[in-house]
């Protein structure tokens, strides 16, 4: 499969893209639902989040690929690390994960939420990373989460209980982002251009989305 790569030096280019799908659409008077990543990708959605015009606001949803699970914001929650950072579009409709309820009812919950959003939605986009084990949002290799049929999925790692969508959720895209800066990424996204097995590089599953846009430094990836 030829991957849709673009090589930047810097988020700019990247947000432009990203809030021009946005923006496109909401002038179009669409629902939006925009899917944002916790980690390396927070500093770009910032940058996304300030382009984003006010025509047809209201219309605009946005929520997370994943989060870890713990009290509202607690020091690792994604989206405490994004309102931090200074994420914030006024108008949009905010959906955060944690809510203060146990792991069970909260998932529960967002699984409710997304499969309303996703159904009223007119045009779903994600922002995604890409680690360098081959996992994308909270899907890790080898876990419940390559295969589970639900829209939202949790489970416990050595580091986080967490709770994340999945490929279902993936499938439903209209356009998916992956942000992949560093020289510790190139490897991965060659390995992204092969056919691998999902339950071994889950990010595999964002070949699935019509339309995918790869952003690295990586400049080799093209040649």
């Amino acid at each position: 499969m030829n991957l849709n790569i673009k090589t930047i030096d810097n988020n700019e280019a990247a947000a432009e893209f990203i809030a021009n799908s946005i923006n496109r659409n909401l002038k179009k008077n669409k629902n939006i639902l925009w899917f944002v990543s916790g980690g390396s990708a927070v500093s770009l959605e910032v940058l996304v989040s300030k382009k984003i015009i006010k025509t047809n606001i209201d219309n605009l949803t946005i929520t997370l690929i994943d989060e870890r699970y713990g009290p509202v914001d607690y020091v690792d929650s994604n989206w405490l690390k994004l309102k931090q950072s200074g994420f914030n579009v006024i108008g949009a409709k905010m959906i955060p994960f944690l809510t203060g309820k146990d792991i069970k009812k909260t998932v529960v919950d967002i699984k409710d939420i997304l499969k309303e959003e996703i159904n009223k939605a007119d045009y779903k986009i994600g922002i995604f990373g890409i680690g360098i084990d081959g996992h994308t949002a909270g899907i890790l290799p080898y876990t419940k989460a390559v295969s589970d049929k639900e829209l939202v999925c949790s489970y416990n790692t050595e580091e986080f209980n967490r709770i994340t969508i999945t490929p279902s959720v993936v499938k439903v895209l209209d356009e998916a982002v992956v942000y992949a800066m560093g020289d510790s990424k190139w490897p991965i996204i060659e390995k992204l251009k092969g056919e691998v097995p999902i339950v071994e590089m889950p990010a595999q599953i964002l070949k699935s989305v019509p339309k995918l846009t790869i952003f690295t430094d990586y400049s080799k990836i093209n040649k």
